[in-house]
Formats: C-alpha cells, structure tokens, sequence
C-alpha cells in the first residue's frame, strides 16, 4: 500500500533500527541524561530522560536513521517540528526540543506525562457519563486547537488519549501526522498507510482522495462510541443508546462523526463540543446507562508488538519479524500497513477453533494452566494488578498494551507461567503486612516471577524483609514508596538475589539521601535506580 496523499513526493527509507542503550544515548545525546527506556515500535523508540540545561524530566523519541533522501527528509522533519511546537495546549503533549545525533539520527524531546492511557482506563475502570464527556470535550478542544493551526492528527483513539494523575487530558502522537494549508508536507513512510483501522477513516483509505481534519473527527466518532459501550462500532452498530442506556443524544453525535461522506459530518471539531457540553449539563440523570463491564471492554489489537528488555541495563534490542505494537506515550508516528488488518482479522478466526474442534481433527486439547499460576493471577486481579506471561508457544518476556492482562478471560488457555507482577493502583493495593505476607506466600508457590512492580507499597518496615523469601525475583520497584528509607536497608538486603531496584519518584517525604549508598554496600550486585 502507498503512501496516503503523500504531499511531499518522495518516498522515504529506514535503516533496520536496532534501539541503543540508555548510556549508548548518554554519549550521542549529551544535552540529556538517560534514565529508561520506554518503548519502540517499527519507526522509532521513546525513552525517559532529563534535560539536563532545565532540569526538567521528558520523553525522547529516536527516529531510525535514513538511507534514501536522507536531505529532503531533514528539512520537512525540521518544518514540520517547527509547526508541532506551535501546540502549546494544556491539552496537547508538548513538544521542547529536536536534533540530530552524530550518527545521523533525529530525535525529539517531548512533555513527559506520568498517569496512563484512556485504553488502559477503560480496561480497569470504564468511566461514568460525565467523566467520558469531560475526557472527550478536551480531546475536541486539543484538536479544535491544532487543526486552526493546520495539523490534523490522524490517529485519534484511547491509546493516544493520556490521562496525568490530576485527570488531565494530554493528547499524544501528534508527531509529524499531517501540516495542511500553505506550509503543507506529509512525512510518511514508504509503503505504509496512517491510521488503525478501527479508527481510520474511510477517505484515508483512498489515495485519490484529500484527507483533512474531518479525518479526526471520524475518529472521534468511533472514540466516543467505544467509551460509552465498551466496543468499536462495526458493519450495522447499534446506537449507543440502546446498547449501553446513554441518552439519545450520543446517537447523533456519533452518527453525525461518523458519516462516510466528510462532507456530511461535523465541519469543525467546535460544533461538535457545542453539543457536548450541552449533553454534559444533563449527563448525571442517565439513569438507564449501564457501565460496560471490565471482562467486556474489548480494544481492538494494537498494530505492533513492544519488545521490553528484561533488565534496565540491557536495552540492546533484536528486531524480529513479528508484528510490534507502535507508541502510545510521546509525539510520534502511527503507521499501519494493510498486514495489521490481516493480522487482526486471522487472530480473531483463530479464536473460533475451540478444544473440541482440535480433538475432532486428532490434535489434542490443551492441558488446562498449573493451579499455582491461576491462584496467584486469581489475587493479583482481585487487587487492582496487572501480569505478564509466558506460554510454551511465545517464551518471550513482552509487556505493554497487548500483553497486560487485567482480567482472567484475558488469560491463555494453555499453560502459563507468569514472569511479570504489578499493581495499577499505587499505594492502595497492598497496605497491610498480612496483604504483602499472602502476596510472598503465591509468589513462591509460583516460582517464576522475577519481575514485581510494587510502586507505592505500604507496608511496616520490617515487612520488606519478607520479599527475600521470594528468591525468583530479580527486578523490583518501589517508586513512590514511602517506606524506602535507610531503617528499609537492613530488610531490602534480604533480597541478595536483586540485579535492579526502583526507588524514589514522586512521594510525600524525599527520598533519603543516603539510601542509595547504603543499598550498594548492603546489595554490591543490585543496581539501585532512583526516577
């Protein structure tokens, strides 16, 4: 598939791209300290740094290098910069800085927003009425913001949709979408399309045809459905009033949005917040809405898979040949050829082939998961976690969208071992001894987790003592861990088989100074990491 209206007129090539290391970046980027890495996707990585000129905490994109109009694709990387830093939204990722590393390839800085994405809201928690009209009218009024300005975004769905700890609304991957009007230029990648196709909309499938901001609206229409029924409209949808028991007026909006022909939608992202904000005043007396349950919500799979190193300092990525979830964080590209459908579409046909189906053809059905990987899923659910697994058939060690489970019917059925644990509510999952004693105890009936993610755990001291029982785990964070203090050492020192711990963030009291210190004597081997 070519390009879609691909204004700037030649095509443009990537080299293989291999993410460096945080400290090879150190070197080619001296202006920042690396702190991690985030993610990458097929065009680029994102990792977490510090400007070091302001202090400041940001998102670096890496772009891979070019080997084919390498010029020509400077010069509109540096017009179209110019034009995104021109977002200065309370509602838009920001955009501070962007270069070009020795080697050859661009970067950008960006506003580094902790909180989490609208997709994984909808997973955990689906929203009532009133909080999706608040999420979705400041989506309308970043995107009103940027298409005065002439940038049309592209990508709109709840992956993109960022959501910071105050419940702000932070819009993300603008990234060099689309400048129309008179300072017009296109950057996209040879042979790909822009979009998802849940989302796309339908002109941007068609290379004959001019795509505009209507192109966002669009999207926002199938957003807006999503958000109130737990399910992208698809063929003959239902009107989100009789599949969920939102007011009727949803129904307009999202037909209006939605409309094949642009010229029939919302001419401006404005007339539809007019409507809005209208259904807002009114929105806290739906009472036939029904919120989708947790178990129901469906997102639809994200085009690429993210390949995350198992320890923070190895970041050396090996590219692979399967599909990679692209970045949901920083300002950047969302590219998808027609393969992300076909994959889409051969996953769900594989769902329909049941245990039954497979003895009738004289294969075998799967042996059910161990007992011990299901208790210890069964109560990391139930407290507001998270896991990531391995099977005999992906021994990978991947996380991110499309591989953290939230629920038990997003469990394999095959067997499984669970080498990753976290927990999305920081500081509220676990704040008794007894709560961290019965974690222990599954963790090591277990035997196969060497990843926890126990982010503002609290917990008596000496109750940390107890995570040495546990001698599977090699990585552990504790960021925003009011309990991490130098009186913490004496029983994190339990834990001889650390190779990382994760410590500091953002907490009521400061970290102790010499917490650091006293980890390296007490753990020589453990890398301490301090965000």
């Amino acid at each position: 598939m070519q390009p879609a209206n691909d204004h700037g007129g030649e095509g443009i090539k990537f080299e293989p791209f291999v993410p460096p290391s945080t400290q090879e970046l150190d070197e080619l980027i001296p202006g920042y300290k690396f702190v991690e890495f985030i993610e990458r996707g097929g065009m680029g990585a994102v990792y977490k740094a510090v400007q070091k000129s302001l202090n400041r905490t940001v998102a670096v994109k890496l772009l891979p290098q070019v080997h084919r109009n390498k010029e020509s694709f400077a010069e509109r990387f540096k017009r179209e910069a110019h034009a995104l830093a021109q977002l200065n939204h309370p509602h838009i990722i920001a955009v501070h800085d962007f270069g070009e590393t020795p080697d050859g390839q661009m970067f950008y800085a960006m506003e580094y927003v902790s909180g989490m994405d609208l997709q994984h809201l909808l997973k955990r928690d689906p929203p009532e009425p009133r909080q999706i009209l608040r999420i979705i009218t400041q989506v309308c009024e970043a995107l009103q913001f940027a298409h005065e300005r002439g940038i049309v975004h592209r990508d709109i769905k709840p992956a993109n949709i960022l959501i910071d700890e105050r419940g702000n609304v932070k819009v993300a991957d603008f990234g060099l979408a689309k400048v129309v009007g008179p300072q017009s230029v296109d950057y996209t990648a040879t042979g790909t399309t822009l979009g998802t196709p849940d989302y796309i909309a339908p002109e941007a499938l068609d290379q004959s045809r001019t795509i505009d901001h209507r192109a966002d609206i669009y999207s926002l229409g199938v957003m807006i459905y999503e958000l109130f029924t737990g399910h992208v409209p698809k063929g003959m949808w239902e009107p989100p009033s009789i599949r969920s028991g939102a007011d009727k007026g949803i129904d307009a909006v999202v037909s209006k949005a939605m409309q094949n022909n642009p010229e029939k939608r919302y001419q401006h992202v404005s007339d539809m917040t007019q409507v809005l904000e209208k259904l807002f005043k009114n929105s806290d007396n739906w009472k036939n809405f029904r919120r989708p349950p947790k178990s129901d919500i469906t997102v639809a799979p994200a085009p690429q898979a993210v390949r995350i190193p198992t320890d923070a300092e190895t970041i050396r990525m090996q590219s692979r040949t399967r599909k990679k979830r692209w970045m949901g964080w920083a300002a950047g590209i969302l590219l998808l050829g027609g393969g992300g459908a076909a994959w889409q579409a051969g996953w769900l046909a594989s769902q329909k082939t049941t245990d039954a189906e497979l003895s009738q053809a004289g294969q075998p059905a799967q042996a059910p998961p161990a007992p011990e990987q299901m208790k210890l899923a069964e109560w990391v659910f139930a407290h507001d976690g998270f896991l990531n697994v391995q099977t005999d058939a992906d021994t990978e060690k991947q996380m991110g969208d499309q591989y953290d489970i939230w629920y038990s019917s997003g469990l394999p059925k095959e067997p499984f071992t669970i080498w990753r644990v976290s927990f999305a509510v920081a500081g509220r999952s676990i704040t008794e001894e007894a709560d961290l004693e019965e974690l222990v105890r599954l963790l090591k009936d277990a035997g196969t987790v060497s990843n926890l993610n126990l982010r503002g755990l609290r917990v008596p001291v000496a109750a940390l003592g107890l995570l040495g029982d546990v001698v599977t785990i090699t990585n552990l964070d504790l960021t925003a861990s009011p309990v991490v203090t130098v009186e913490a050492v004496p029983f994190l020192a339990a834990s001889r088989q650390l190779k990382l711990l994760r410590v500091g963030g953002t907490t009521r009291e400061p970290l102790d100074p010499s917490f650091a210190e006293e980890m390296r004597l007490a753990l020589p081997n453990c890398t301490i990491l301090q965000n």
